[in-house]
């Protein structure tokens, strides 16, 4: 169904929905330094988490996620940790589908001043 990232509170967090595959960890290249011993990450069946990305190992990490077929996802650490612990999809959709609707706009004579 979809294959995103996130980057909220300095973690990596790369994660599917629906019936993608997870992306193969070996993917990134070993000098990235994401998923290699000495560095603090976490995977779950739906979602990878490398913590404490430096700027350089997440511009890098882009590029092999986009050439992936990952997109760039805006959610909050709460729904992104909730997800990697139980997998409920709907938390995760529904916030991205909430931050897709537009805003409604609402003309300047709509208060009765004008």
């Amino acid at each position: 169904m979809s294959k995103h990232f996130a980057v909220e509170g300095g973690n990596l967090y790369i994660f599917t929905t629906g019936t993608d595959m997870m992306l193969n960890l070996n993917s990134f290249p070993g000098e990235l330094g994401l998923f290699e011993a000495d560095a603090s990450w976490r995977v779950s069946p739906w979602v990878a988490v490398v913590e404490d990305v430096l700027h350089r190992q997440l511009d890098r990490a882009q590029i092999v996620l986009r050439l992936h077929g990952y997109e760039r996802a805006s959610l909050p650490m709460g729904a992104l940790e909730s997800y990697f612990v139980d997998g409920r999809e709907s938390v995760i959709i529904e916030r991205m589908l909430a931050g897709r609707l537009p805003t409604p706009v609402i003309p300047a004579d709509a208060d009765g001043d004008g």
